[in-house]
């Protein structure tokens, strides 16, 4: 196979993988890849079941008998992080073989190849490709079918997570258990409190996690001393989880009596937190049915945060692999001609890459760990600066009327995320209308809401001003089981649709403490309205404090003489990065130093050396990119740090990104990146 052939099998793999919504879609892509590159219409695709055993989730070419038959064999364990390529160029000279060589040649197999699918840090399966005669694949081949093998473990590793999480729909909002979680400190600070804690007791959440209100404070105080004995006593004897009951003051005034189940969180032998659900059980001895729906909603949260911590880190370690994807697909690009015959396989790649990347940040939003850059927003303007975007992801057939209402209240906000919003909820909207002329209307306006406010599907509304930005079409409209299901993760009625975008419109929401109503029936249209809490007070963007001045520590230098490239010290456990990142800094002009580590990069620093400014990978192991920024702070207070990471910035504490001279999110653009570096270099020439 030629380099040309190779290069067209990756961009149609590539393609095939980020187009498929199933595994297997997945498992037909890659048998197609494997099948295009070895030239033999005989292949297989295996897993490991949850119960350690291999089993065949695909296959061409082979026989119902002959899996059956083999099923279960694999020179691997699951999780194993040493397994290499197998190459049999005679089935019958292996004497692994040999208790399947019966059915090995009666199938008509003459040779084979075994390639591990690793993911995640250990072996997950297998491909296997047989030959009716012996042979082997040539260097090219083998490293083609490796590359596959690479994507495709990662494509299944993540479908499988997307599968998990769609599986475990049914998300709640309301029902008689609140949520909470609270800090092992005086007062009992609250952390979170579910929003049904409105309905229920009449607190807004946020006044509690603000501390406006304290938790012990709504304990009767006849309770309070024998609440806070138990608590200790559960602490001192080691135990997991206590009950109580107590009474608590509603936001009336009136004292109910409340069940409390907890669970005691622990770093080590620290109590941090402790977490858990209240119910009401004033009018009621407390039944089966109510404490078994409580310990449910329990479990549902439970489960629904490690989810979204896994979808998080699917997309943060997905974030990296397209680092090197969009980056070397980048250099590559600007390095042929326009008229290059593989110029349009290597853009194409290119595009697939930008594909995986906005599908990421989709993830990260329902993560909630999306990226929010707040500052005051007036929605009315942000609309009107958006309009000529909209008119680009909208059919010529949908009328956009606009009733935007002037000097509108301005909201703390993330206007790229809400420009997100507004395009997802638009183009629902014109889908609606199922290629019809039809008038889909933006509106904007302020409203006062009161103890009767609406309550929203997506998070509970609290009293007070609220700007709105809703989105109302006449189109096909919604079933009451849809509307329910709308923001379920994965959930979708497009036949090409993946089930993202409302799920991360839920994200968005929830990060800016807002809410969603939508009213919606078949065939009457579909209103979507966002309400968002409103400023007091018109509100500035605030700077940057001032960086002190701060003597020079004896290491790093602050800046090389006038006129000398500039030196950047690169700081990634990924190779793959660390070699990425030196080639685009090299190409523009940087020295560049790489080290794999946090701990090499300050045995670095404090050798007499010129460094100018640290790439950081925020994500290592040993020592964390928090904990090496914060020492490379201490002694060299004056040296830029810029961030780096496959989560968002917001991911961070206030204090670690205040401390860095900025942040750039995987996978960025070698433009970018050289960007970042020089404005972290010009901003502290100045400081």
């Amino acid at each position: 196979m030629n380099r040309l052939e190779a290069l067209r099998t990756l961009a149609d793999m590539t393609l095939a993988l980020a187009g498929a919504s199933r595994l297997d879609e997945l498992h037909g892509a890659v048998l197609d890849a494997i099948e295009h590159i070895t030239r033999s219409g005989r292949a297989s695709v295996l897993l490991f079941d949850p119960d350690g055993v291999m089993r065949f989730k695909a296959s061409r070419g082979i026989s119902t008998g002959y899996r059956a038959a083999v099923e279960g064999h694999t020179p691997w364990v699951p999780g194993q992080v040493d397994a290499v390529p197998l190459v049999i160029a005679d089935v019958a000279q292996d004497p692994g073989l040999e208790p399947y060589l019966a059915t090995i040649t009666a199938e008509g197999i003459a040779a084979m190849a075994m390639i591990p699918l690793v993911a995640g840090g250990g072996v997950i399966g297998k491909f296997m490709v047989y030959f009716s005669t012996p042979q082997v694949l040539d260097p090219i081949e083998l490293q083609l079918v490796q590359t596959v093998a690479a994507f495709a473990a990662f494509a299944i590793d993540r479908q499988r997570a997307v599968d998990q999480v769609e599986s475990e729909r049914g998300m709640f909002v309301g029902g008689p258990t609140v949520v909470f979680k609270w800090r092992n400190q005086p007062g009992w600070p609250v952390d979170y409190a579910s929003p049904n804690l409105v309905a229920q007791f009449g607190h807004a959440p946020e006044d509690l996690i603000r501390g406006t209100t304290t938790y012990s404070s709504l304990v009767h105080p006849d309770d309070l001393d024998r609440v806070g004995r138990e608590v200790e006593a559960a602490v001192a004897s080691g135990q997991a989880t206590f009950e109580q009951s107590y009474r608590l003051r509603r936001a009336d005034g009136e004292y109910r009596t409340i069940y409390d189940f907890t669970v005691v969180g622990r770093r080590g032998s620290e109590v941090t937190d402790f977490r858990g659900y209240l119910l009401d059980v004033t009018d009621r001895d407390a039944s089966a049915a109510a404490l078994h729906e409580a310990e449910t909603r329990l479990r549902e949260v439970q489960r629904l945060e490690s989810l979204g911590l896994l979808a998080g880190g699917i997309a943060h370690d997905f974030n990296n692999l397209l680092v090197g994807v969009l980056g070397n697909a980048s250099l590559a690009l600007d390095e042929l001609g326009p008229d290059a015959p593989v110029r349009p396989l290597v853009a194409a790649i290119h595009t697939a890459a930008q594909h995986g990347a906005d599908l990421t940040r989709q993830i990260l939003a329902y993560s909630g760990k999306g990226k929010f850059v707040i500052g005051p927003v007036d929605l009315s303007q942000l609309v009107s600066a958006t309009q000529p975007l909209l008119a680009t992801v909208i059919p010529k057939t949908t009328t956009v009327h606009y009733d935007l209402s002037p000097a509108l209240l301005r909201t703390e906000a993330d206007a790229t995320q809400i420009r997100q919003v507004l395009m997802n909820l638009l183009t629902n909207a014109s889908d609606a209308l199922e290629g019809r002329p039809g008038i889909v209307t933006v509106a904007t306006r302020a409203e006062t809401l009161g103890s009767d406010r609406p309550t929203g599907r997506d998070g509970e509304l609290v009293a007070g001003e609220h700007v709105v930005l809703e989105v109302r079409d006449h189109g096909i409209g919604m079933s009451e089981d849809t509307v329910r299901r709308v923001f379920d993760p994965f959930f979708t009625t497009r036949p090409q649709g993946r089930g993202l975008g409302m799920a991360a419109v839920s994200g968005i929401v929830r990060g800016h403490r807002g809410a969603i109503k939508i009213t919606s029936a078949l065939g009457r249209g579909t209103t979507v309205r966002l309400y968002l809490p409103a400023l007091r007070e018109a509100a500035g963007v605030a700077g940057e404090p001032a960086r002190p001045a701060v003597p020079e520590s004896p290491g790093a230098s602050q800046r090389p003489t006038s006129g000398a490239p500039s030196t950047v010290l690169v700081v990634d456990d990924e190779k793959l990065i660390r070699e990425l990142a030196a080639r685009i800094l090299s190409r523009a002009g940087f020295v560049v130093v790489s080290v794999a580590n946090g701990k090499e990069a300050l045995d670095l620093l404090a050798a007499p050396n010129t460094v100018d400014v640290v790439l950081l990978d925020l994500t290592m192991p040993e020592l964390s990119g928090e904990a090496t920024l914060l020492r490379i702070h201490e002694r060299w207070p004056q040296l830029p740090v810029v961030l780096s990471s496959g989560y968002s910035a917001d991911s961070s504490s206030t204090t670690l990104t205040l401390l860095a001279a900025g942040f750039i999110q995987k996978p960025y653009f070698p433009e970018d990146l050289v960007q970042s570096l020089r404005e972290a270099i010009a901003s502290f020439a100045v400081s």
